[in-house]
């Protein structure tokens, strides 16, 4: 609850002192050192990677994505933008941390974090020119290689210490923690930008602002009640935090550098969504094991 309040108030942050927006490239750099501490002490297993039911979380991205951009088409283009950004935002690295409160299997969801992130890093510069022809997108291996390694410079580092040099776990292990205050300063970055973008040069009407709020509601619902549902009861909990729980730094990254603030803003919502669900499942698990 207490890093839910935290969100809050970096994003009121972002919304009442917009004057940080300048620096929102810092944003691409806090997300590879948030990865980092979140990878630094958990080894990706081989057979855990090749789990047939991440196979299953990547075609619901890819399924949710083309039907709700497709809907949200029939309103605007840019509804169709943010829906398709959401959904196919990848598992995101606190997941595994939330599965393991949870008791859950968190080398599945850490496997879900590797696979997602690498197939988003990889899709999203080749589709978004074809979805948005019209403004700055176009396929460069360029822009490949900047997604490529926000995602993959991190993982190798992280990986090649653990089986290298192991005792240098424990060295890092004291800036683990580093990788909350990262979040949040890039958060407040996102909403510092989107903000200016809003007050400069946005001539939506401020109701657009509410209805971007409601596609990231519906989808955060869905993501998370599909992917408890794909779960059935022994995997519920994995699968739904593995679709659900998303990357949204990765996308607000994405739109700010091949799209616009204003595209950004659907996934700043959803991170605000997803955190308080994840909070209230954090506080209810007690009364839970109580009653069991």
């Amino acid at each position: 609850m207490k890093k839910s309040l935290c969100l809050f108030g970096a994003i009121a942050l972002g919304v009442l002192f917009p004057q940080g927006h300048p620096y929102a490239y810092l944003i691409r750099y806090f997300i590879m050192v948030i990865l980092f501490c979140s990878l630094l002490d958990l080894r990706v297993e081989v057979k855990s990677v090749l789990n047939p039911r991440l196979g299953t979380i990547i075609a619901m991205m890819m399924a949710i994505a083309g039907i709700t951009a497709w809907i949200s088409n029939w309103f605007s283009p840019k509804f169709a933008l943010i829906a398709f950004m959401i959904a196919m935002a990848p598992t995101a690295a606190a997941a595994p941390v939330m599965t393991r409160f949870l008791e859950g299997r968190v080398d599945y969801v850490m496997a879900s974090v590797v696979v997602t992130n690498t197939f988003s890093a990889i899709a999203l510069p080749l589709v978004l020119p074809l979805l948005n022809p019209s403004e700055q997108t176009h396929i460069n291996f360029i822009g490949l290689l900047n997604t490529l390694t926000v995602v993959l410079v991190p993982l190798a580092i992280t990986q090649l210490i653990q089986h290298l040099t192991p005792q240098l776990v424990k060295t890092f292990a004291p800036v683990k923690g580093a990788g909350f205050y990262f979040w949040l300063a890039a958060i407040y970055l996102a909403t510092a930008k989107a903000t200016h973008f809003i007050e400069a040069e946005s001539t939506s009407p401020g109701s657009v602002i509410i209805e971007i709020a409601g596609i990231s509601l519906v989808l955060c619902a869905l993501n998370f009640a599909l992917g408890r549902w794909l779960g059935g009861y022994d995997w519920g909990q994995e699968m739904g935090q593995s679709l659900g729980q998303k990357n949204t730094l990765f996308s607000i990254w994405v739109c700010l550098t091949f799209l616009t603030p204003a595209i950004a803003l659907g996934p700043t919502f959803y991170g605000v969504f997803q955190n308080v669900y994840n909070s209230y499942l954090l506080a209810r698990k007690p009364q839970t094991q109580v009653g069991i």
